[in-house]
């Protein structure tokens, strides 16, 4: 599996789900920091979010790989714990539902897949179990690629 899979993929992914927008941050190690990139993404309007450098922690990627938990907000602008500034790739990319999971490998965190729409949308829990789903899928290619 190439890259190049990885990101037609997410564009099935998105056509499928009915995303605006969908991306995959994976980690750089950078000396003893881990830096959180958006790798892969489909449906983005501009190339910014390729600029955007988060570490563990910050933003919406770097929260879900520090909890490894999935990140589900239908609204941003009333719902979010921290100003849109902090989640980067929210603002590039003017989303304003989104749904981010991570993606684990023998339970390590290895990359977070971010779903999102730049109107208001009510997440339904079958799109929440579809995207965890095919984000589990992604695993083996994502490890793939790496190597």
């Amino acid at each position: 599996m190439t890259e190049q899979d990885i990101a037609s993929e997410l564009i099935d992914i998105r056509l499928q789900l009915g995303l605006d927008f969908v991306g995959i941050a994976t980690a750089i190690a950078t000396g003893n920091q881990k830096e959180i990139r958006w790798k892969y993404v489909a449906g983005n309007r501009n190339n910014r979010y390729q600029k955007i450098v988060l570490q563990v922690g910050k933003g919406i990627a770097g929260i879900v790989w520090r909890t490894a938990r999935p990140m589900i907000a239908e609204d941003l602008k009333t719902e979010r714990q921290a100003p849109i500034q902090e989640y980067p790739i929210a603002l590039t990319e003017n989303l304003a539902s989104i749904i981010a999971v991570p993606i684990l490998s023998e339970g390590a965190v290895i990359a977070v897949m971010l779903g999102g729409n730049r109107k208001v949308t009510q997440l339904k829990e079958a799109l929440i179990t579809d995207f965890q789903t095919i984000a589990n899928k992604m695993e083996p290619s994502l490890l793939a690629v790496k190597e």
